[in-house]
């Protein structure tokens, strides 16, 4: 009698560990779902909005006219470094100006002032900054890496159901 009582115990016990598991890949395959997904969906619609303003906007000369300043740790130490990112003024068809902000920052100042921006034809304070880097490089890389989270998830998914139509648990 103690004996099955002892049994019964460990099996309960292991039922409450094995919710905790359950319950925790529950969680982590969502969170790889819902990081892959929104970083696909914001890679896929800025590289969409590349390729419309690309093929649709109107490519200018800009220049920069300034940088934003900031600073930034390096790691944990107590050292900052000064970083710089660059402000754009490029001017449409009927010659108004306007200002973009770079999305990115660098220790160091361009070495050039003049860059490329394409910008849309009925509102040209869309823009985006020219060059291979920004317009396909960076997006793509980001769009891969981002992939890697999404696939992870749907891949634990796809093993979490095909136990299911076996009937043999997911975790024991």
């Amino acid at each position: 009698m103690e004996r099955n009582d002892v049994v019964n115990q460990y099996r309960i016990e292991k039922k409450r560990d094995n919710r905790l598991i359950v319950i925790l890949a529950t969680i982590f395959t969502l969170l790889f779902l819902g990081m892959g997904a929104g970083g696909v969906y914001y890679n896929c619609s800025k590289l969409y909005r590349h390729i419309n303003l690309v093929s649709n906007g109107v490519k200018t000369e800009a220049r920069i006219t300034g940088y934003k300043e900031s600073w930034s740790k390096d790691g944990d130490e107590i050292n900052y470094t000064k970083m710089y990112s660059p402000v754009i003024t490029y001017y449409d068809s009927s010659n108004h100006s306007y200002i973009l902000h770079a999305d990115y920052s660098s220790n160091s100042k361009e070495w050039s002032n003049d860059v490329t921006v394409y910008f849309d034809k009925k509102d040209p304070s869309k823009a985006i900054l020219g060059g291979f880097w920004n317009l396909w490089f960076g997006p793509f890389i980001f769009l891969c890496l981002y992939m890697i989270p999404l696939i992870i998830g749907l891949l634990v998914l796809i093993y979490y159901f095909g136990t299911l139509k076996k009937k043999k648990p997911f975790i024991t």
